[in-house]
């Protein structure tokens, strides 16, 4: 019976099993990124789903913000104007209809659009008690709720939180697994 060792075969086993921790560092840094891109874009949708949003706006008060114990979905934490929640002026002109939530219209009585630094905007008329005279009534905007509620509503941070681990546990697998097969 013939014996026989290949030694560069034995070499390069063991180069390849040292190499595993670098790569697997690698890849849970290039996952992180992979979140980073795709965790703002599954709020969105989630969002969407219950908001009458658009992805643009939406997406202008959505980011992703690294800590130094992970990362955080932050939205912004003013109130998105009443405007980008699809409002228009009533059918019989007394006040505005908007529809936050999907499904559901509301309607603000002395509410109207005008623009203001060339943007159309929802203000609303404010009402003067007492019998002093004013030649104009004070107005408002008109705000919905914000990125930051928006994300905070109900077991969308559970959602959220689950869809971001979903995301690393993939991408990880998938790197891992091509850096085995080279």
């Amino acid at each position: 019976m013939d014996l026989s060792i290949d030694a560069d075969a034995a070499l390069d086993a063991a180069k390849r099993i040292s190499e595993i921790p670098a790569k697997v560092t690698l890849a849970q840094r290039r996952a992180l990124g992979t979140l980073r891109r795709r965790w703002p874009v599954i709020a969105r949708r989630d969002i969407q789903t219950e908001y009458a949003l658009s992805a643009t706006r939406i997406r202008a008060g959505l980011s992703v913000r690294t800590t130094a114990s992970g990362m955080e979905l932050v939205g912004v934490a003013r109130g998105v104007g009443l405007r980008n929640f699809a409002s228009k002026r009533s059918a019989d002109d007394r006040g505005l209809d908007y529809t936050a939530v999907r499904g559901r219209r509301s309607f603000k009585r002395s509410g109207f659009h005008r623009r203001h630094g060339g943007v159309d905007i929802a203000f609303e008329r404010t009402p003067i008690a007492g019998p002093k005279r004013v030649p104009r009534t004070p107005i408002r905007r008109l705000y919905g709720p914000s990125l930051a509620q928006i994300l905070r509503k109900g077991d969308r941070p559970e959602r959220m939180g689950q869809a971001g681990l979903d995301v690393i546990t993939a991408e990880i697998d998938r790197l891992l697994l091509r850096s085995l097969r080279r």
